[in-house]
C-alpha cells in the first residue's frame, strides 16, 4: 500500500505574508506548508494581515477554497479557525425567486445587472461556508464528504449554523449574526466534536477565549487522510456582494481531548447500578436512573428508542425537564413543584424499535432539539429559564451512547488565534437631551450633508423632508482615535396600507468623501441594520454591509443602537447586542484610515425615513 505524505503534526497560519488575488493557493503558509485548495476565479488573497474571499462570478461548491494536509485522523487532532464570513445569510435562491418575471422575460440573463446575473443558477445554493475536515483537498460536495460546521443562509434570520455529519446536515444555532467567531473541530476516535466563540455579548455563542460546545458526530469516514478545510460556495447577500476575511488557522494535536474531549459524562451503554464511563454511578431517583455532574450540562447527545427518555436540569423527583419519545408523540415536559407542564408535543411518525440520534442545546434560557438532525417542535429555541442551574441527567427506557458537555469550555492555548477587537468608549463627551425643543439645542448640530431638516418631534428630534436623500447631522470630535455612539431611536409605528420605514442612524465624518453611516432598515418585510461606508468620494449600494435582526427590531418600539469606530474598523449593537463588525479594508480592500473630524446622526439615504424619532444620543471617547 503507498504510504500518505501527510503534513506537519502542527500547523498554523496567521497569513503574514501578502499575497495577490490568485496566488495563494500552492503559496506557503507561516509554517511552511504548502496551502492546498481551489481558487477557479482567483479571487483569494492574501492583505492586511489576513486571507481574503471575494465574491464569486459563478457560485458553486469546489470553486473557492483555501486546504491544509492531509493529516492522518488521530483523536485529539483539532482545527481551529478564526474568521468573519462575508454574510451568514449569503445564498442565491431569494434572487431569482423574487426578481420580477416581466424583468426577466424582457431582459433575459445577458440583461440582467451583474450581481443577478451571478445567481441564476440550475439549483439554488442555501450553504454559504463549509469549515472542517475533508477526504480531499477540493471537494466538489463538501456537505457529504466532510465533518465541518456549515453556515446556511434562511429567508428571515441572518443565518443558520449547522453540523455537516456523515449522515446528513444537522441543525444547530439560528440567527447568528455577522461578527468574527472561532469555529473548531476536534477528531475523536470515533467521530468529531464541534465548538465556536464569537464577542462578548452575543445572543448565542460565548466571548472568546470561551467556546460552545455545539455538535457531535459520533462516526467516521472511511477516508485514510483528512484535510482541514475552508470553503465558500457563495459570498454576499442576494444583490450585495461581501468578502469573506479569515485571521487565523491552527491545527495541533490536544492530548487533554483525545478521550471524551470535554465531557461531563459519556457512556455508551447506561445500566442502573453500573459506573458510566465517564461521570459517576447511575443511580435510581424518582423516574428514572440518574447522574449528577459537577456542573449543568449545555450539549447532550443521546441515542433513543421509543418508549424513552432523556431527563437534565434535574434537582428532585418534582423538579426536571424531560423528553419523552412516546411510541405515537414526542413531548417536551417540566415538572415543577406539583406542576406539570407540556412545553412542546408533535406526533412520532417513526417505525416501532427505530433508534434515533436526540441533540439538546441549552445554554440555560434557551432550549433547542433536533431528531436526526432535524428540529423539534420549532426552528427557533425555546425560552425557558427555570431550573437553570441544576446538574442532574437521567434515563429511563431504551438509550446507548449517552454524552453530555458542558454549555463553555476554554479554549487551549495552543488553539489560541488572537482576540477580536470589541473597544469601548469611557469618557462621555456629548450627552445633549434631545427631548428639549430649545432652540440653542438645534443650533448646536450643524448640518453636514443633505437637505433634510432637523426639527424638533415628540420626546426628540426628527429628520424631515429628507425624501432619497443621505442628510446628516453633526458636532465637531477632537479625539481622532476612537468614536463610541449611542443613539435610543423610535422606529415609526405601522400603519394600515403604508409601508412606514425608518433609515435612522448614526455618522462617522472626516469630509464629504469619506465617511460611514451606520443605520436601521426597518419595513414591511426587512429589518436589518446596515452600515454604507464612501471612501475616496466612492460608494457603491451594492457594498452595503448588513445583518437581519428580526428579533431587536419592530415598528414602534425604541431601540438602542451603538456604533464604536477606531477609523479602521467598527462594531455594532442593538440592545447591548452585537449585531455587525467590519474593517474598512474589508468593504474596500486597500481602504486607509477614516479621520473622524465630527460625529453625528443622520437617516441613511437607503430608501426613505417615515418618521424616526431620536430619543437620546450619547458620544463616548
Amino acid at each position: 500500500m503507498k504510504r500518505l505524505k501527510t503534513a506537519p503534526a502542527e500547523l498554523w497560519d496567521c497569513f503574514t505574508q501578502e499575497a495577490l488575488p490568485g496566488e495563494v493557493i500552492g503559496s506557503a503558509s507561516d509554517c511552511g506548508s504548502v496551502r492546498l485548495g481551489v481558487d477557479a476565479e482567483a479571487k483569494i488573497s492574501v492583505e492586511g494581515g489576513a486571507l481574503r474571499f471575494a465574491p464569486l462570478d459563478t457560485p458553486g461548491w469546489g470553486r473557492q477554497g483555501i486546504a491544509y494536509g492531509p493529516f492522518v485522523r488521530r483523536a485529539g487532532l483539532a482545527f481551529g479557525v478564526f474568521m468573519l464570513n462575508g454574510h451568514n445569510n449569503s445564498q442565491t435562491a431569494a434572487v431569482f425567486d423574487a426578481l420580477p418575471q416581466r424583468l426577466i422575460r424582457n431582459q433575459g440573463e445577458a440583461g440582467l445587472p451583474t450581481p443577478f446575473r451571478a445567481h441564476i443558477l440550475p439549483q439554488a445554493i442555501r450553504e454559504n461556508l463549509a469549515v472542517g475536515w475533508f477526504d480531499q483537498p477540493v471537494p466538489t460536495h463538501p456537505l457529504e464528504s466532510g465533518q465541518a460546521l456549515v453556515m446556511r443562509g434562511h429567508p428571515r434570520e441572518n443565518g443558520l449554523l449547522c453540523a455537516a455529519k456523515v449522515r446528513g446536515l444537522h441543525h444547530l444555532l439560528l440567527g447568528i449574526q455577522n461578527n468574527p467567531i472561532y469555529l473548531l473541530s476536534v477528531l475523536r476516535e470515533k467521530g468529531v466534536v464541534f465548538y465556536a466563540g464569537s464577542l462578548e455579548g452575543s445572543r448565542h455563542l460565548p466571548a472568546l477565549p470561551k467556546l460552545r460546545p455545539l455538535a457531535i458526530d459520533p462516526y467516521s469516514p472511511t477516508a485514510q487522510g483528512l484535510f482541514a478545510g475552508i470553503h465558500q460556495s457563495v459570498l454576499g447577500e442576494p444583490g450585495y456582494r461581501a468578502d469573506t476575511r479569515v485571521y487565523g488557522v491552527r491545527v495541533v494535536d490536544v492530548p487533554a481531548w483525545q478521550t471524551h474531549a470535554t465531557a461531563l459524562i459519556a457512556d455508551a451503554q447506561p445500566q442502573l447500578g453500573r459506573k458510566a464511563a465517564l461521570g459517576g454511578v447511575w443511580q435510581l431517583e424518582g423516574p428514572c436512573m440518574l447522574v449528577r455532574p459537577e456542573e449543568p450540562g449545555g450539549l447532550f447527545h443521546v441515542c433513543l428508542t421509543a418508549p424513552s427518555g432523556l431527563f437534565w436540569r434535574y434537582r428532585d423527583p418534582r423538579h426536571y425537564l424531560a423528553l419523552e419519545l412516546g411510541l405515537k408523540e414526542i413531548r417536551l415536559r417540566l415538572q415543577y413543584g406539583q406542576k406539570q407542564y407540556t412545553l412542546a408535543a408533535e406526533p412520532y411518525t417513526g417505525e416501532a424499535q427505530q433508534p434515533h440520534w436526540v441533540q439538546i442545546l441549552d445554554d440555560g434560557k434557551t432550549i433547542g432539539i433536533t431528531l436526526d438532525g432535524r428540529p423539534l417542535f420549532s426552528e427557533k429555541p425555546m425560552l425557558e429559564h427555570r431550573l437553570a442551574e441544576e446538574v442532574g441527567v437521567g434515563l429511563v427506557g431504551q438509550a446507548a451512547d449517552l454524552e453530555v458537555h458542558p454549555r463553555e469550555v476554554r479554549l487551549p492555548p495552543e488553539l489560541e488565534l488572537g482576540q477580536p477587537w470589541q473597544a469601548r468608549g469611557q469618557t462621555t463627551v456629548y450627552a445633549p437631551y434631545l427631548n428639549h425643543a430649545a432652540e440653542d439645542l438645534l443650533i448646536s448640530w450643524e448640518p453636514t450633508l443633505g437637505r433634510g431638516r432637523l426639527v424638533p418631534a415628540e420626546g426628540g428630534l426628527q429628520i424631515e423632508a429628507a425624501g432619497l436623500e443621505r442628510t446628516l447631522y453633526t458636532m465637531p470630535w477632537e479625539s481622532a482615535d476612537l468614536a463610541d455612539l449611542e443613539v435610543e431611536i423610535l422606529p415609526p409605528g405601522q400603519r394600515v396600507g403604508q409601508n412606514q420605514q425608518s433609515r435612522a442612524g448614526v455618522c462617522f465624518w472626516q469630509d464629504a468623501k469619506h465617511h460611514l453611516v451606520v443605520s436601521l432598515r426597518l419595513g414591511d418585510n426587512e429589518s436589518s441594520v446596515v452600515a454604507g461606508l464612501r471612501f475616496a468620494g466612492y460608494e457603491d449600494p451594492r457594498d452595503v454591509v448588513l445583518s437581519r435582526v428580526p428579533d431587536l427590531l419592530y415598528h414602534g418600539v425604541p431601540v438602542r443602537l451603538r456604533v464604536v469606530c477606531d477609523g479602521w474598523r467598527f462594531q455594532v449593537y442593538l440592545d447591548d447586542e452585537p449585531v455587525l463588525y467590519r474593517a474598512l479594508s474589508d468593504i474596500y480592500p486597500g481602504a486607509d484610515r477614516l479621520y473622524i473630524r465630527r460625529v453625528g446622526l443622520g437617516v441613511s439615504g437607503y430608501g426613505e425615513d417615515s418618521g424616526s424619532i431620536f430619543r437620546s444620543w450619547v458620544a463616548r471617547r
